[in-house]
This record gives C-alpha cells, structure tokens and sequence, in this order.
C-alpha cells in the first residue's frame, strides 16, 4: 500500500535496524522528503527504469504496451464516483465530469519488468501514445525485438514505426477485420492478417499483471501537478522494478 511522506516518516522511526544500516541518526522530516522528490529530474527516473530491467536482460526485449486508469486526489473510490457523476434531466445516463490519470506502460515480456512509462489525462485513444512510450524505452538503451499491444494501438502509423524504424515485429490485431485483405488500409496492416502470432498476443495479458501489481501499492495518485504526478507513479514503477530485479536474482 502506498503511503504519504508523513506515514513513511512515522513507520521509518519504528524501523531501528534499518536506520542503523543507513547510517541515519535523526529522521528526515516528511517535507524534506517531498521536496527531494519534487526535485527529481523526470529523465533520471526514466533511465533508473531501464537500468533496473537491463540487470536481467541479456538480448532484445519482447514489449508489451497497454494503459490503465490511476485515480487522481486521495479522496475514497466511492467520493469520487459519487462526484465525478452528475444526473440530468429526468431519463438522460450519468455523465462523467472528472479525468483521471492515463498511464501507459512498455514492460519486458520475460521478466514483467518496466521498460518505460507515459502518464496522461483520460479518458483518450491509446494510438497516439505508441511511439512516444516506445521512444522513450529506445533512446535508454532498450533493444526491442518484438512489439504486442491491443487493436487501440492499431494504425499503419504506428506499424511504419515498429516495424520500419525500430527492426521489430508488430502482433498487433487489425480493427475491423474484413473478409480480403486486400481491402485493409495500409501495407503492414494487411501483411498482419497473414502472420498474426495468436500465442504470441495471448502473452499480452502478461502487462495486466503488471498493472494490478502497481495498484496494489495504491490506485490513488496523491500529486496534484502532472509532473508530481509522473514523479509518484514513476517512483512506483521503480519499486517495482527494484523488487522485481531481487526476485529474478533470488531464482536464478
């Protein structure tokens, strides 16, 4: 569960063996700690990622790409479906009035580890959000050979990119699939009709996994600034990584 700078500070006084370790004598305040992480460059914890999944990957990567939704404030799930919703006249349906925080996640299909992360304002398409976060994982070092990811990434757009300018495959599944290919927009898209990889996209369930562990640490994002936002969830997707990267040493 993930908690406040001031709940960190309270639980961290009750760990002596640990503050021994750190070689801390007198605990930081919670505002120090808030101000570190406001200073955080965004890019260090990008590359952090990337550094955390490359001690335990050895070749190109099999990336996977999806997004899910993060609450934004730290008020209760019912408070803000409560709120967020607003009845019309008599016989209209709820409409949602508040967004809520879009994160888009590239992870390592063998190790489940995070290879890159985009936060955004949704609800949205997923399509434009492809090839930033794809960019993102290439310009830290990341070699992928192989991209998974649901129809809402489908574009020849997006299969140009993978396919022509990273040198990976795309098991990408076509919207509306017709009865020719021929009659399919886009060279790469219609080629996908002949060599989708069905057991190959069944993994792509692998970044679900991913998305639940990360909210089992928390669906609330505390930060009000996108940036503090990015920060919060960024250091997240670090703790796990970092948790991941010991639970792979400890089985190898």
């Amino acid at each position: 569960m993930a908690r406040s700078y001031r709940d960190l500070v309270d639980l961290l006084e009750l760990m002596t063996p640990l503050l021994r370790h750190l070689r801390l004598t007198k605990i930081p305040h919670f505002t120090t700690l808030h101000k570190f992480s406001l200073r955080l460059e965004t890019h260090v914890l990008d590359g952090l990622l990337l550094t955390l999944a490359s001690s335990v990957i050895d070749d190109r990567v099999d990336a996977i790409i999806d997004s899910t939704g993060m609450q934004s404030g730290s008020a209760s799930y019912y408070y803000i479906r409560t709120m967020s919703l607003r009845r019309g006249s008599e016989g209209t349906e709820l409409r949602a009035v508040r967004q809520h925080i879009k994160l888009t996640l590239v992870i390592d299909e063998r190790t489940m580890m995070i290879l890159s992360m985009l936060t955004t304002l949704g609800p949205g398409p997923d399509v434009q959000h492809l090839r930033p976060a794809l960019q993102k994982a290439v310009e830290h070092g990341a070699a992928i050979g192989t991209v998974v990811a649901d129809k809402g990434y489908d574009s020849e757009k997006n299969r140009r990119f993978i396919v022509i300018e990273l040198g990976a495959e795309a098991h990408i599944p076509v919207r509306r699939v017709q009865a020719h290919a021929v009659q399919q927009h886009g060279l790469l898209r219609r080629r996908q009709l002949r060599v989708f990889d069905e057991a190959r996209y069944r993994r792509r369930a692998l970044v679900e996994t991913v998305n639940s562990m990360l909210k089992r640490l928390s669906s609330v994002v505390r930060a009000r600034s996108e940036r503090g936002q990015y920060i919060e969830l960024a250091l997240r997707a670090v703790a796990h990584n970092a948790k991941r990267a010991g639970t792979l040493a400890q089985e190898g």
